[in-house]
């Protein structure tokens, strides 16, 4: 392929990637990491597939309804990608245990929906040493970033954060998805700059991408 060298390819396989959350955002990042060359995965969330998941979850399905979000999710990527090693951890991940559930991660994904846990990613991914690609989405509106140990992104962002129940369109879930493995791409291979040091705000009803540095 002209746009990865082979040692890039090779570095995307061996990469590790812990993806938080198993909703929306979490089943559309991990379906296009596999798609993407990713083989090493580990899906972290303790919730159920529901008939209200159907509009923006991409394994929400009849058949699937009551079934582990995980579980289902683990299965439709294998089905993918029959070699790719994926551990699920049926469980919400927390302070207490964020550190045990992502060993051996290089990288974390943030598909949460709820503010507390992000800030909790963030600690966390700076614990580890490794980055923290943030994804968010609400109705028409999503952002997305890339945050490094000690860039407190998230903290600053989420200063006045209230617990609340999100959802969003598909094509929110779409978009804030290829926005995150697109930065996974670039950080595994090593290639492109990424968005760090800001926040990218999408907002489809008004088909505006800004920019803000933070």
């Amino acid at each position: 392929m002209d746009f990865l060298t082979a040692e890039q390819a090779e570095r995307i396989r061996g990469t590790t990637v812990a993806v938080v959350g198993a909703g929306a955002l979490g089943q559309m990042t991990a379906h296009q990491l596999v798609r993407s060359g990713f083989e090493k995965l580990i899906l972290i969330d303790k919730d159920v597939l529901e008939y209200s998941n159907f509009n923006r979850q991409l394994y929400a399905l009849d058949s699937t309804v009551n079934q582990s979000k995980a579980e289902v999710l683990k299965a439709g990527l294998l089905d993918i990608w029959p070699q790719a090693d994926i551990r699920v951890c049926e469980t919400f991940l927390d302070e207490c245990n964020g550190k045990a559930l992502a060993s051996g991660a290089d990288l974390l994904m943030d598909c949460v929906d709820n503010a507390d846990t992000k800030v909790c990613l963030e600690k966390l991914a700076a614990e580890l040493k490794i980055p923290l690609v943030h994804g968010a989405v609400e109705g028409w509106y999503g952002q997305a970033a890339t945050i490094f140990p000690g860039d407190a992104l998230l903290e600053r962002l989420y200063v006045n954060r209230k617990k609340q129940e999100t959802a969003a369109l598909m094509p929110t879930v779409c978009t804030i998805a290829a926005l995150q493995v697109g930065e996974a791409l670039k950080l595994a291979a090593g290639a492109g700059k990424p968005m760090r040091r800001g926040v990218l705000f999408v907002d489809l009803l008004s088909s505006d991408f800004s920019w803000v540095t933070m």
